[in-house]
């Protein structure tokens, strides 16, 4: 099998454009599996709801007597005003800066005592307090986690201090070209969302005050919007009692309200121009289904040979146009109404057509012809494999479980997994990337130096707008 940029430079000369075609290659088959891979046996859990609103799974697994305690709270950049990106991750950061019991100090020392570090993190739509201890310790974490959660200081010296660090965190990240190819191609598909600006400024950061971040702790930071789980080796009835003792007296809040942040198709190209740059990165994608739905396999599958590892197409591609050996670059961001797909291409300037036409070729050529069942096989098996990798331990377990709960899927999905995926066919593969990633319907973001890859994107057009 040749490399596909054919596919694409036929398109072209149709629409009065012409492109070379780099030279081929043949492409290692892969071994058709013997039998369909057994999932993995189903953790043991269960979930219950304390009269405030908080609920909690406990979750056994794995043999070593210990466990991870994530508090999570269903709040995080979506709650976002327009003005104040960045506001979520203050709110969060702030929770470390002390409590009425505890200083920042005593916080991070009784944390190292108890064998553990306290990761804090919002993210798209929740916020996690989390970290991991041996069993035993388990009532005394609980007792920290609950004690930042409810009782933060929130006062001025900490929020200098947090502000001051998402600042220099901020400086970082927009000198960074693939944070900056990130920014721009989101702008693109969440025109009017939070989902828009994954980023804040420095202008924006400087304007937000401690008291808009206590409104976004008075508003979501309550056991009504949030779900506790314990994942590991722990006496069950005991981690239950515990956490009814330190937990069921918290304020109830009022629970989410249904946010639903929408992806739009936009085919539609954005520069951002850093002359004299060497290398180029671009994002090429689109908004696509969501994992409830029942065509999501059929993508995944199609995701993973497209580009998914370092033995997919576009990967074999870039490694021959760069002449080094690639990883897979393709990212599937699953957000319920908001799930996307997207390869991100690094390359050297000069390269940066020849890499974007083989993305497009790839998409092209799988449009037209299923691909042979070799290449099938090993995507099938490399998806499965991945799933259980991700989700066989005890973080991954309960990423899972807080997956399925934004999804709203139940048990059945993550145990029919392996049937679904190992039911995808040459022509499933096919039909997906003709219905969900049409590259006529794609977004485009360069960071790079505009002057160097202008003349090669004219040789792509009309497919890149």
């Amino acid at each position: 099998m040749t490399l596909r940029i054919a596919c694409i430079a036929a398109a072209l000369l149709t629409a009065g454009a012409t492109t070379a075609q780099p030279q081929g290659r043949a492409r290692t088959p892969a071994r058709t599996p013997a039998r369909t891979p057994a999932p993995a046996p189903a953790p043991a859990s269960r979930t219950f709801t304390l009269k405030n609103g908080l609920r909690v799974t406990l979750i056994h697994a794995g043999t070593v007597r210990r466990a991870l305690v994530s508090l999570v709270l269903e709040t995080g950049e979506v709650d976002e005003p327009a003005f104040g990106p960045g506001l979520a991750s203050l709110t969060a950061d702030m929770l470390l800066q002390g409590t009425v019991a505890r200083s920042a100090e005593q916080i991070a020392t009784e944390a190292a005592g108890l064998g553990t570090k306290i990761a804090v993190r919002a993210g798209p739509v929740t916020t996690t307090i989390s970290g991991e201890v041996e069993t035993t310790r388990i009532p005394r974490f609980l007792s920290l986690v609950a004690d930042l959660v409810r009782h933060p200081l929130l006062d001025t010296a900490g929020f200098g201090r947090v502000r001051r660090h998402a600042v220099r965190a901020l400086d970082s990240t927009l000198h960074n070209r693939a944070d900056l190819a990130r920014q721009q191609w989101r702008a693109i598909i969440f025109p009017d969302g939070p989902f828009g600006h994954p980023y804040a400024f420095a202008a924006t950061l400087g304007m937000l005050q401690l008291g808009h971040v206590r409104n976004v702790y008075d508003d979501n930071y309550s056991a009504s919007r949030a779900h506790l789980y314990v994942s590991g080796v722990f006496d069950d009835a005991a981690a239950e009692k515990s956490v009814r003792e330190i937990y069921s007296d918290w304020k109830a809040g009022t629970p989410a309200k249904s946010r639903v942040i929408r992806a739009v198709a936009v085919h539609e190209l954005v520069t951002l121009d850093q002359p004299g740059a060497d290398r180029s990165v671009t994002w090429i994608g689109l908004p696509t289904i969501d994992p409830a739905d029942q065509n999501f396999a059929k993508l995944e599958v199609a995701d993973m040979l497209l580009a998914g590892d370092d033995s997919s197409r576009v990967a074999l591609d870039l490694a021959a146009i760069e002449s080094v050996p690639q990883h897979g670059s393709s990212i599937l961001w699953q957000r319920r109404s908001a799930t996307y797909w997207v390869d991100v291409l690094d390359v050297r300037t000069a390269n940066t057509g020849a890499a974007l036409a083989a993305v497009i070729g790839e998409l092209s050529a799988l449009k037209k012809e299923a691909p042979s069942e070799a290449e099938v096989a090993r995507a099938r098996n490399r998806v499965i494999a991945a799933f259980e990798a991700r989700n066989n331990s005890r973080d991954g377990l309960v990423a899972l479980m807080e997956f399925m709960d934004e999804h709203s899927i139940g048990d059945g999905w993550r145990t029919g997994y392996a049937k679904r995926v190992m039911a995808v066919t040459r022509e499933d593969v096919r039909a997906a990337v003709a219905a969900y990633l049409d590259p006529q319907h794609m977004a485009i973001a360069i960071v790079g130096d505009r002057a160097s890859i202008e003349p090669q994107l004219a040789k792509l057009r009309p497919i890149v707008p």
